[in-house]
Protein backbone atom coordinates (compact mmCIF):
# COMPACT_ATOMS: atom_id res chain seq x y z
CA UNK A 1 0.00 0.00 0.00
CA UNK A 2 1.50 3.36 1.06
CA UNK A 3 2.59 5.10 -2.16
CA UNK A 4 1.25 2.23 -4.30
CA UNK A 5 -2.49 2.69 -3.71
CA UNK A 6 -2.29 5.45 -1.12
CA UNK A 7 -0.49 8.74 -1.61
CA UNK A 8 0.88 9.63 1.81
CA UNK A 9 3.78 11.42 3.50
CA UNK A 10 4.88 8.11 4.99
CA UNK A 11 7.68 9.57 7.10
CA UNK A 12 5.25 12.05 8.68
CA UNK A 13 2.77 9.26 9.36
CA UNK A 14 5.38 6.99 10.95
CA UNK A 15 6.72 9.83 13.10
CA UNK A 16 3.21 10.79 14.27
CA UNK A 17 2.24 7.21 15.01
CA UNK A 18 5.54 6.39 16.71
CA UNK A 19 5.39 9.52 18.86
CA UNK A 20 1.80 8.90 19.97
CA UNK A 21 2.37 5.23 20.78
CA UNK A 22 5.59 6.03 22.67
CA UNK A 23 3.78 8.65 24.75
CA UNK A 24 0.97 6.21 25.55
CA UNK A 25 3.46 3.52 26.58
CA UNK A 26 5.37 5.97 28.77
CA UNK A 27 2.19 7.16 30.50
CA UNK A 28 0.93 3.61 31.06
CA UNK A 29 4.27 2.40 32.39
CA UNK A 30 5.02 5.63 34.25
CA UNK A 31 8.36 5.90 32.50
CA UNK A 32 10.21 8.72 30.79
CA UNK A 33 8.98 9.49 27.29
CA UNK A 34 12.50 9.80 25.91
CA UNK A 35 13.64 6.44 27.24
CA UNK A 36 10.44 4.72 26.12
CA UNK A 37 10.76 6.22 22.65
CA UNK A 38 14.35 4.98 22.36
CA UNK A 39 13.42 1.44 23.42
CA UNK A 40 10.40 1.30 21.16
CA UNK A 41 12.46 2.59 18.24
CA UNK A 42 14.96 -0.24 18.71
CA UNK A 43 12.15 -2.79 18.81
CA UNK A 44 10.64 -1.53 15.57
CA UNK A 45 14.03 -1.46 13.85
CA UNK A 46 14.61 -5.08 14.90
CA UNK A 47 11.11 -6.01 13.72
CA UNK A 48 11.52 -4.46 10.28
CA UNK A 49 15.03 -5.89 9.88
CA UNK A 50 13.73 -9.40 10.74
CA UNK A 51 16.32 -9.76 13.48
CA UNK A 52 15.33 -13.11 14.89
CA UNK A 53 16.16 -16.75 14.33
CA UNK A 54 14.79 -18.67 11.41
CA UNK A 55 12.87 -20.93 13.80
CA UNK A 56 11.06 -18.01 15.46
CA UNK A 57 7.48 -18.38 14.21
CA UNK A 58 5.88 -15.71 16.36
CA UNK A 59 3.67 -13.27 14.50
CA UNK A 60 5.03 -9.75 14.25
CA UNK A 61 2.43 -8.70 16.81
CA UNK A 62 3.59 -11.37 19.26
CA UNK A 63 7.22 -10.37 18.68
CA UNK A 64 6.35 -6.70 19.22
CA UNK A 65 4.28 -7.34 22.37
CA UNK A 66 6.86 -9.61 23.96
CA UNK A 67 9.74 -7.27 23.20
CA UNK A 68 7.83 -4.27 24.60
CA UNK A 69 7.21 -6.23 27.78
CA UNK A 70 10.85 -7.36 27.99
CA UNK A 71 12.45 -4.00 27.23
CA UNK A 72 9.82 -1.55 28.51
CA UNK A 73 8.15 -3.58 31.25
CA UNK A 74 4.66 -3.06 29.80
CA UNK A 75 2.35 -5.98 29.05
CA UNK A 76 0.59 -5.04 25.82
CA UNK A 77 -1.42 -8.26 25.85
CA UNK A 78 -3.17 -7.17 29.05
CA UNK A 79 -6.81 -6.70 27.94
CA UNK A 80 -7.12 -3.15 29.28
CA UNK A 81 -3.84 -2.00 27.76
CA UNK A 82 -4.57 -3.79 24.48
CA UNK A 83 -7.96 -2.07 24.34
CA UNK A 84 -6.33 1.35 24.84
CA UNK A 85 -4.13 0.92 21.77
CA UNK A 86 -6.94 -0.64 19.74
CA UNK A 87 -9.09 2.38 20.58
CA UNK A 88 -6.31 4.71 19.44
CA UNK A 89 -5.97 2.92 16.08
CA UNK A 90 -9.70 2.88 15.38
CA UNK A 91 -11.02 6.06 17.00
CA UNK A 92 -8.11 8.55 17.24
CA UNK A 93 -5.72 7.79 14.39
CA UNK A 94 -8.31 8.35 11.62
CA UNK A 95 -8.40 12.05 12.59
CA UNK A 96 -4.62 12.45 12.30
CA UNK A 97 -4.67 12.83 8.52
CA UNK A 98 -3.70 16.51 8.37
CA UNK A 99 -2.03 18.67 5.72
CA UNK A 100 1.35 17.16 6.64
CA UNK A 101 0.42 13.48 6.32
CA UNK A 102 -1.91 14.36 3.42
CA UNK A 103 -3.09 10.83 2.72
CA UNK A 104 -5.45 10.20 -0.19
CA UNK A 105 -5.97 7.69 -2.96
CA UNK A 106 -3.13 7.47 -5.43
CA UNK A 107 -4.22 8.57 -8.92
CA UNK A 108 -5.12 5.45 -10.84
CA UNK A 109 -5.52 3.26 -7.73
CA UNK A 110 -9.25 2.68 -8.00
CA UNK A 111 -9.08 2.21 -11.76
CA UNK A 112 -6.33 -0.38 -11.28
CA UNK A 113 -8.36 -2.29 -8.72
CA UNK A 114 -11.37 -2.18 -11.03
CA UNK A 115 -9.28 -3.58 -13.88
CA UNK A 116 -8.16 -6.47 -11.68
CA UNK A 117 -11.72 -7.11 -10.56
CA UNK A 118 -13.11 -6.93 -14.13
CA UNK A 119 -10.54 -9.53 -15.20
CA UNK A 120 -11.80 -11.91 -12.52
CA UNK A 121 -8.40 -12.02 -10.81
CA UNK A 122 -7.79 -12.48 -7.10
CA UNK A 123 -6.41 -9.48 -5.25
CA UNK A 124 -4.65 -9.13 -1.88
CA UNK A 125 -3.00 -6.23 -0.09
CA UNK A 126 0.57 -7.14 0.87
CA UNK A 127 1.51 -4.03 2.83
CA UNK A 128 4.53 -4.11 5.12
CA UNK A 129 3.16 -5.76 8.29
CA UNK A 130 4.91 -3.59 10.88
CA UNK A 131 1.65 -1.93 11.98
CA UNK A 132 -1.36 -3.47 13.77
CA UNK A 133 -4.55 -4.27 11.90
CA UNK A 134 -6.34 -1.15 13.09
CA UNK A 135 -3.62 1.18 11.78
CA UNK A 136 -3.59 -0.59 8.40
CA UNK A 137 -7.37 -0.30 8.15
CA UNK A 138 -7.14 3.39 9.06
CA UNK A 139 -4.78 4.05 6.16
CA UNK A 140 -7.05 2.06 3.86
CA UNK A 141 -9.89 4.34 4.90
CA UNK A 142 -7.84 7.41 4.04
CA UNK A 143 -7.49 6.05 0.51
CA UNK A 144 -11.17 5.06 0.18
CA UNK A 145 -10.04 1.45 0.12
CA UNK A 146 -12.05 0.12 3.06
CA UNK A 147 -14.44 -1.70 0.72
CA UNK A 148 -11.84 -2.73 -1.85
CA UNK A 149 -12.06 -6.39 -2.96
CA UNK A 150 -8.98 -7.59 -1.08
CA UNK A 151 -9.02 -11.28 -0.30
CA UNK A 152 -6.28 -10.81 2.28
CA UNK A 153 -4.72 -7.79 3.99
CA UNK A 154 -1.45 -8.27 5.85
CA UNK A 155 -0.70 -6.69 9.22
CA UNK A 156 1.25 -7.41 12.40
CA UNK A 157 -1.18 -10.07 13.51
CA UNK A 158 -1.04 -12.37 10.48
CA UNK A 159 2.61 -12.22 9.40
CA UNK A 160 5.80 -13.56 10.96
CA UNK A 161 8.26 -11.46 8.95
CA UNK A 162 8.45 -8.05 7.24
CA UNK A 163 9.37 -7.15 3.67
CA UNK A 164 11.52 -7.96 1.79
CA UNK A 165 12.03 -11.34 3.48
CA UNK A 166 10.75 -14.00 1.08
CA UNK A 167 9.22 -15.82 4.05
CA UNK A 168 6.72 -12.99 4.42
CA UNK A 169 5.49 -13.42 0.85
CA UNK A 170 5.51 -17.21 0.87
CA UNK A 171 3.53 -17.58 4.09
CA UNK A 172 0.78 -15.31 2.72
CA UNK A 173 0.63 -17.25 -0.54
CA UNK A 174 0.28 -20.45 1.47
CA UNK A 175 -2.77 -18.97 3.19
CA UNK A 176 -4.25 -18.14 -0.22
CA UNK A 177 -3.36 -21.53 -1.68
CA UNK A 178 -1.17 -20.03 -4.40
CA UNK A 179 2.32 -20.66 -5.77
CA UNK A 180 4.92 -17.90 -6.34
CA UNK A 181 4.87 -18.24 -10.14
CA UNK A 182 1.13 -17.44 -10.13
CA UNK A 183 1.59 -14.04 -8.49
CA UNK A 184 2.21 -10.52 -9.74
CA UNK A 185 3.24 -8.16 -6.96
CA UNK A 186 2.50 -4.47 -7.63
CA UNK A 187 4.96 -2.38 -5.65
CA UNK A 188 6.70 0.96 -5.51
CA UNK A 189 9.64 0.27 -3.19
CA UNK A 190 12.73 -1.12 -4.97
CA UNK A 191 14.12 -2.44 -1.68
CA UNK A 192 11.01 -4.01 -0.16
CA UNK A 193 8.71 -5.01 -3.00
CA UNK A 194 11.08 -7.55 -4.54
CA UNK A 195 11.31 -10.66 -2.30
CA UNK A 196 14.77 -11.46 -0.96
CA UNK A 197 15.96 -13.99 -1.77
CA UNK A 198 14.14 -14.27 -5.08
CA UNK A 199 11.37 -16.83 -4.67
CA UNK A 200 9.76 -16.69 -8.11
CA UNK A 201 7.32 -13.83 -7.56
CA UNK A 202 7.16 -11.23 -10.35
CA UNK A 203 6.81 -7.53 -9.54
CA UNK A 204 5.20 -4.75 -11.57
CA UNK A 205 6.95 -1.58 -10.42
CA UNK A 206 5.01 1.68 -10.05
CA UNK A 207 7.63 3.70 -8.18
CA UNK A 208 10.65 5.81 -9.02
CA UNK A 209 13.61 4.22 -10.77
CA UNK A 210 14.06 1.24 -13.06
CA UNK A 211 14.81 -1.90 -11.05
CA UNK A 212 16.11 -4.63 -13.33
CA UNK A 213 13.92 -7.32 -11.76
CA UNK A 214 10.68 -5.54 -12.64
CA UNK A 215 8.33 -7.34 -15.04
CA UNK A 216 6.74 -4.02 -16.00
CA UNK A 217 7.36 -0.36 -15.07
CA UNK A 218 5.12 2.71 -15.07
CA UNK A 219 2.78 4.75 -12.89
CA UNK A 220 -0.31 3.40 -11.22
CA UNK A 221 -2.36 5.28 -13.82
CA UNK A 222 -0.32 3.55 -16.54
CA UNK A 223 -0.93 0.21 -14.83
CA UNK A 224 -4.69 0.72 -14.99
CA UNK A 225 -4.62 2.06 -18.55
CA UNK A 226 -2.22 -0.60 -19.87
CA UNK A 227 -3.54 -3.50 -17.80
CA UNK A 228 -3.70 -5.92 -20.72
CA UNK A 229 -0.06 -5.17 -21.57
CA UNK A 230 0.90 -5.77 -17.93
CA UNK A 231 -0.77 -9.18 -17.97
CA UNK A 232 0.89 -10.02 -21.28
CA UNK A 233 4.30 -9.13 -19.84
CA UNK A 234 3.58 -11.32 -16.81
CA UNK A 235 2.86 -14.38 -18.93
CA UNK A 236 5.88 -13.72 -21.16
CA UNK A 237 8.14 -13.71 -18.10
CA UNK A 238 6.40 -16.79 -16.77
CA UNK A 239 7.09 -18.72 -19.97
CA UNK A 240 10.69 -17.47 -20.10
CA UNK A 241 11.26 -18.65 -16.52
CA UNK A 242 9.85 -22.08 -17.34
CA UNK A 243 12.17 -22.41 -20.34
CA UNK A 244 15.30 -21.23 -18.54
Amino acid sequence: MDETLLSINLNAFILRYFKDVSSMLADIGRRSRGGTMARLGTILVDLNANRRSGTDNRTNLEFYQEEVERRCGICLSDPLIYEAFTYYDREVLPYKNDDIINAHAMPGAHAALQAVQDAGLRCALFTNPSFPQGAIECRMGWGDLADAPFELVTHMGNATRCKPDATYYLEQLQVMGLEPHEILMVGNDPKRDFPSPDCGIQTAFVGQGKPSRATWRGTMEDFAREFNAVIEAFYEHQVADELS
